[in-house]
């Protein structure tokens, strides 16, 4: 099985290195087009496609669209919860903001608040400092703390981060989102939920980065969490920058979420498959004092 896992591997390699020199023409053509369009949104510069990759989404359409659609999905849970929008926060946070993919349509939609993004791949920061101005970045490291005061933000968010995180990475991540928030502060965070876990565990979607027989096993319950790890090698390593070994695809069952996040936060309401139809959004607040 490790032996199929290199050959897909080398494979995947060589095609992604073969896609990506043809990358760069296709971005400055659709940022010509954009433009002459008077197209102010495409136009905007984007990440080469292996930073585009990291985020999930290596196509110039899929990055773009998909991170103007998450904004959206945010802000549709801040209201399905009956929380004030994202334009009400004045300070805002990106926690695993890679190379920007949402970030700026959120500064879109609250266009007073000081946005700040931080991320663990160094490569992503150093682009979105370099060709997002008006927008903070800043480095972070796998295991906490950040770079930011306590109480800095009243709002932060994170779009695939905790669904790859194991318990003990996971709640050490949830006590330090809790310090960087100001009293009362909310906190959007997705994770993979029942959904997710069934279409891996039918083999409706599959993953280069676990043997399909991982997901073996029957659904997820709704108190289950469950994690599995991602196989190393050579040839995918360095599609992971900063991360630690203890990084694979992480699930949680809804009573799991309001029983054991509760420990650091206020679980307001769980939106399930909200993002790209896909992860859950929990939406979590600060309770007045802590």
């Amino acid at each position: 099985m490790l032996s199929a896992i290199r050959v897909r591997g080398a494979a995947g390699w060589i095609r992604r290195r073969a896609i990506e020199l043809a990358d760069r023409p296709a971005v400055a053509l659709r940022r010509t087009v954009a433009a002459l369009r008077g197209e102010a949104g495409p136009a905007r510069p984007l990440p080469p496609r292996r930073l585009r990759a990291r985020t999930g989404a290596p196509g110039i359409r899929e990055f773009v669209e998909g991170g103007q659609s998450a904004a959206v999905e945010l802000e549709r849970a801040l209201t399905g919860a009956e929380l004030p929008v994202l334009g009400d926060y004045a300070s805002l946070l990106d926690f695993g903001c890679g190379s920007g993919r949402v970030l700026p349509h959120v500064q879109a939609l609250a266009p007073g608040a000081q946005c700040a993004g931080c991320d663990v791949d160094e490569v992503a920061i150093a682009w979105a400092q370099r060709a997002l101005p008006g927008l903070r970045f800043a480095v972070s490291r796998a295991e906490p703390p950040l770079p930011f005061t306590a109480g800095s933000f009243e709002l932060l968010y994170s779009i695939s981060v905790f669904s790859h995180l194991d318990e003990q990475l996971q709640d050490r991540w949830l006590a330090e989102l809790q310090r960087m928030l100001s009293p009362g502060g909310v906190a959007l965070l997705t994770v993979h939920g029942a959904h997710a876990h069934e279409q891996f565990r039918s083999g409706a979607v599959s993953t280069g980065w676990c043997p399909p027989e991982a997901f073996a096993g029957g659904p997820l319950g709704s108190d289950a969490f469950r994690f599995v790890p991602y196989t190393r090698s050579r040839w995918n390593k360095g599609e992971l920058p900063g991360v630690g070994a203890d990084y694979g695809l992480a699930f949680h069952g809804e009573g799991y979420l309001r029983r054991r996040w509760a420990d650091f936060f206020e679980v307001v309401d769980i939106t399930p498959h909200a993002i790209a139809g896909w992860q859950d959004v929990v939406v979590c607040r600060k309770r007045g004092g802590g």
